[in-house]
């Protein structure tokens, strides 16, 4: 118990210092694209081609009307870009903040909060896609799309501990990130980002142990207008008491090493 509580001490600590996260996430995109002519646009164009694109191909080797499947594969590749980026950058929200680490004493979750930021601001620069995407495909919408912000919130929450236990880990062991990185590739083919759950049996081990086809439920079926998995709602509520207590119990054992790994 006192490891959680330390653990839990450093999180509140971590959202208390948000002009601090705030401030270095926005710069992080801002820098990313600095001197471009259209700046942070890139990040919009690029994904906009990639949907396009994977929404052609797929469509034919699926036999699937494309007015049905690129808002499919549109959301999905938009959420996956999220959940991906968060996982496979937590791992160097320590080692990449180094040098303010060893002059600043800051809770340690703040620096996994800048990370997370970072990448909701490119997920809001993709999230422009959708509508165009939907428009184009006559997608309907209804009242099930206010559901997705209960989605992400849940989402965000497990991605949160998950990245705050990888962050410690990855600053002691630096096989971690690359590591992860492989994983996070294969789970792109086996969850379904560009084929849809439908082209599965009901309750088939790739939708039911595979949390990110969780994830992708609770998100992307509402924004498609349909309710999501009661079955994915339960999965990441489970995950997120267990991974909570597992990942504030190691942080509150480990995190305060984490500058002398560095």
């Amino acid at each position: 118990m006192r490891f959680i509580a330390l653990g839990t001490a450093d999180v509140i600590g971590g959202f208390g210092s948000w002009r601090m996260w705030w401030m270095l996430a926005k710069n992080d995109v801002a820098r990313r694209y600095r001197r471009s002519r259209i700046g942070q646009l890139w990040l919009t164009l690029s994904m906009a081609v990639t949907v396009l694109g994977m929404g052609l191909v797929y469509s034919l080797l699926f036999n699937i009307p494309i007015a049905s499947y690129l808002p499919h594969v549109g959301v999905g590749l938009v959420l996956w870009g999220m959940i991906a980026g968060i996982l496979t950058e937590s791992c160097l929200s320590f080692t990449e903040n180094e040098n303010i680490m060893r002059q600043i004493a800051l809770p340690r979750f703040t620096y996994l909060l800048r990370t997370i930021a970072r990448n909701l601001f490119v997920f809001g620069h993709n999230l422009i896609i959708l509508p165009v995407v939907f428009l184009a495909c006559g997608t309907a919408i209804n009242a099930n799309m206010f559901l997705f912000l209960p989605g992400l919130l849940l989402v965000l929450a497990n991605l949160a501990w998950a990245g705050y236990l990888l962050a410690i880990l990855s600053a002691r062991f630096r096989d971690i990130p690359q590591i992860i990185q492989s994983l996070i590739q294969v789970a792109f083919f086996v969850s379904p980002v560009v084929f849809k759950p439908a082209q599965l049996p009901p309750n088939h081990p790739v939708l039911i142990l595979n949390p990110f086809a969780s994830m992708l439920d609770v998100m992307r079926e509402p924004l498609l207008g349909h309710l999501p998995s009661l079955t994915a709602y339960a999965i990441l509520l489970g995950l997120l008491v267990v991974g909570w207590l597992v990942s504030l119990a190691f942080a509150g054992k480990y995190s305060h090493r984490v500058v002398y790994w560095l």
